[in-house]
């Protein structure tokens, strides 16, 4: 009935706090460049599914030149954990259930890019390869995850 029509809402909500989450850390990646000293832009470039025949334009934070290690880690680790920050003063300031809860979802999803964006650097420098974490699917297959679960948990607990 009324529930899964609630959930893709709620997902589709979900989805558009999450392309401004996106493009807040892409641009807190920034910030972080230019602490460190470095210069940088945003780029639009595509990336291309590993095991599905799909290729999306995907915005990025990109160096102007290659950074040294532990500007490298802070670089990586600063844009998810700066725009969570962001996001999370504003889900303090947000009343609403649904929303609140849209952006939670979306606070658990920076959280996993703080990890693996840093861990995909130190994995490197240690000579492994770990390509999971630059996988298209993975990137964007575990954010879609999440805002389906917390969709479905939140139409399931709203009122008939």
């Amino acid at each position: 009935g009324r529930a899964p029509a609630r959930g893709a809402a709620d997902c589709v909500r979900g989805l558009a706090v999450d392309l401004v989450a996106l493009a807040t850390h892409e641009v807190m990646h920034l910030v972080a460049l230019y602490a460190v000293g470095g210069t940088g832009s945003l780029v639009v470039r595509p990336w291309a599914f590993t095991f599905l025949p799909l290729t999306v334009d995907s915005l990025h934070a990109q160096a102007a030149a290659p950074l040294p290690f532990a500007a490298h880690l802070l670089f990586d680790f600063a844009g998810p954990a700066l725009a969570m920050l962001l996001l999370g003063i504003l889900t303090l300031a947000v009343g609403g259930r649904l929303a609140r809860s849209a952006l939670v979802a979306n606070l658990a999803i920076l959280a996993i890019y703080a990890v693996i964006e840093p861990l995909d650097v130190l994995l490197e420098s240690a000579g492994q390869d770990a390509p999971l974490l630059t996988w298209a699917e993975f990137n964007y297959g575990v954010p879609l995850l999440i805002l389906l679960a917390t969709s479905m948990l939140v139409a399931r607990r709203a009122p008939g």
